[in-house]
Formats: structure tokens, sequence, C-alpha cells
């Protein structure tokens, strides 16, 4: 991906999105905390796992229901990149809930009940415009969160095939960050409606990101156990530091000049996660070729 800031101070893009297959196995025997000795961690991004899929379809949903009204050849098909891409981060994560199912975890219900009462309805009463937003900040939060995890090699000791999986998605997040905002500009660029779209993506994200992970460490029964705490303590405040630098992620979005390209290191960090997963043998990830 290349691209420069040109002296009108908008993006000059030579990006090409690569829609990739998740090839490796998720056998079910990954135990149920992933990330040794971090409990809550584990359980954090298994209730990113069970959201994603809902999540992903309202994207695709949403960016196939504004592609008619994008003029930009370019942006047509960088969103259909981005289409494809989302589609196959939905299909890897679902695989892995067959090992949720086995471990005895109860969550298909309050997944049903996000997607029908969350994501349906939106579908149905939102109007373009409002559904535009959402996507654009939750794939803002989305290529946040896979910068901080990757740069600061949060996943380094989880296990290997959760650790691919997490690492791949991570990485197309940060590929295709800036997709969803440039179809926002295309088709409602008003700064109001960007600060709707914030306030209410934010507020659903982590109402639902804290409401599963809590259910699901109350399963496992250690939600009140002081470990657990630590570990969230650290991960949020003295040692990851993610509380505070999500605000600043969050504070950046809102700024009337932001632009999601604006990320230092970040394509660098996700083409050594893609390059290095596609050069094993067998590789973690497969290239689906690109569009013609």
């Amino acid at each position: 991906m290349k691209n420069a800031w040109n002296a009108q101070g908008r993006i000059d893009m030579d990006e090409r999105i690569t829609p990739r297959r998740f090839a490796a196995g998720l056998p079910g025997d990954i135990p149920r905390h992933w990330l040794p000795g971090n409990e809550f961690v584990s359980s954090l991004l298994n209730a990113y796992t069970i959201l994603v899929p809902a999540n992903e379809a309202f994207y695709i949903r949403t960016l196939n229901a504004c592609l008619p009204h994008v003029r930009d050849e370019t942006l047509l098909g960088r969103c259909q990149d981005f289409i494809r891409q989302e589609a196959q981060h939905g299909v890897a994560h679902k695989r892995y809930w067959d090992n949720l199912d086995a471990q005895g975890y109860a969550y298909r219900g309050f997944e049903r009940m996000v997607d029908r009462w969350v994501f349906r309805v939106m579908d149905r009463f939102a109007p373009l415009w409002f559904r535009a937003s959402l996507v654009s900040c939750v794939e803002h939060i989305n290529a946040f969160l896979g910068y901080e995890f990757l740069s600061q090699s949060i996943l380094a000791s989880a296990d290997p095939r959760m650790r691919d999986l997490m690492e791949w998605h991570f990485a197309e997040e940060i590929e295709h960050r800036a997709v969803a905002f440039d179809l926002l500009q295309a088709v409602s660029p008003r700064y109001p409606v960007r600060l709707l779209g914030a306030i209410t993506t934010s507020t659903l994200f982590y109402l639902l990101m804290t409401g599963l992970t809590t259910a699901l460490l109350a399963q496992d029964r250690r939600l009140w156990r002081k470990a657990t705490w630590r570990q969230a303590a650290w991960h949020l405040g003295t040692g990851h530091g993610m509380a505070r630098r999500t605000l600043q992620h969050l504070l950046d979005y809102l700024r009337p000049g932001f632009h999601p390209f604006r990320l230092p290191g970040a394509d660098a960090l996700a083409a050594g996660v893609l390059t290095r997963q596609a050069s094993r043998q067998p590789p973690a990830v497969v290239a689906m070729g690109t569009r013609t």
C-alpha cells in the first residue's frame, strides 16, 4: 500500500487491498484461555470473536447499499475488496465457535439478540448516512485495536492458532482502515454525521464487549477472582494502557482534519504480519486474488 499527502492536504492513493482466506486450522484442542496467564484478555477476544460475524455482515450490507452512490471508480473498487475481506473475517471467526460450543460456553442467544435487535433494526430504520457513519467509526476502532495489539505484541505468548487468527484479522483491519471513512466522505461528509456515528458506535461497541466479556468470565467462575481484576487493570491501565490509548484514538477520530491513514507505522506493521503468514508452509493465509 502506497499513499502520500498532496499539497491540498488530500490523500493520493495507490493502494490495493488484497482479499485473503484464513487457511490455518482451528482444531478443538485450543484451550479455553488461549493467552496463558491472562484469562481477561482471552475472554475479551473471545467476546470480540463472537461479535465479529454479525458486525461484519452489517458492514457488508451497509457498503452494498452505498455502492450505487459511489461515483469514484477507485473508491468503488476498494469498497468491493473491503467487502471480500470482511466476508472472510466472518467465516473464519465463526469456525472458532465450534471450540466455544465444545467448551460449554452459552453465547449464541446473546449473539442472535444483538444481530436481531441492533444490526437488523439499524438496517430497517436507520438512514443510510447514519449506517455509513457507524461503519466508519467501528472500522476506526477495529484498526486501532489491531494497531495496539500488534505494536505492543500483546499476543506473543498466545496459542499459535489463535494468534494467527487474531493477527491476520487485525492486520487486515489496518490494511483497509480508510475505506469506510472515505466512503462516508462520499456519502455524507458533514461533521455532525461523523460525530453522531462516533457517539453511537463507541457506546454500543464497548457496552456489548463489556457485557459479553463479563458473561464469559462469569461462566468460567473467574469474574470475581483477584487475579482477573489484576489482569484487567494491567491491560486497561498500567501495562498495555488500553483505556488511555482508546480514548486518544477516539478523540483523534473526532478531529475535523482526521484521516485514518495518519497512523504511524501501521502499514509496515500489518504488512509484516501478512507477509509472514503467507510465506509459511503451509501458509496461514492465502491471497484470493485482486479485482480486475
